[in-house]
């Protein structure tokens, strides 16, 4: 499993409904998955907040959007290091190749239902 889709229905999420999740394991950062939808689509955005001086800090967060089972990355943010790209293919790397693998590793789970 690499891709996000999968990683999102392994955790019983939903990817063609609407809805907020926070998925927890211990030691590691929450993970806030945001979904909702634009026209035809849903627009997904998974992301690690951390705190710096009191602000939400990004750390990472990638927007992407789902369209017939297609996934278009459309963001990747890193507030920590300073780091914004709207490059689909770095986004797909980052996620698909470094960050879903670490997610599955951590064993986030779910903690809330969608709202």
């Amino acid at each position: 499993m690499s891709n996000p889709i999968e990683y999102l229905i392994s955790k019983g999420i939903d990817v063609t409904k609407e809805g907020n999740y926070k998925l927890k394991a211990q030691g590691f950062m929450d993970l806030t998955v945001e979904i909702w939808p634009q026209g035809k689509a849903m627009m997904v955005s998974m992301c690690h907040y951390g705190e710096q001086n009191g602000d939400l800090m990004k750390d990472p967060d990638i927007l992407f959007i789902i369209k017939e089972d297609d996934i278009k990355y459309l963001e990747y943010q890193n507030d920590y290091a300073g780091y914004y790209s709207e490059d689909h293919q770095a986004s797909k790397d980052f996620m698909e190749k470094t960050w879903i693998p670490n997610l599955i590793f951590q064993g986030h789970k779910q903690e809330m239902i969608p709202n």
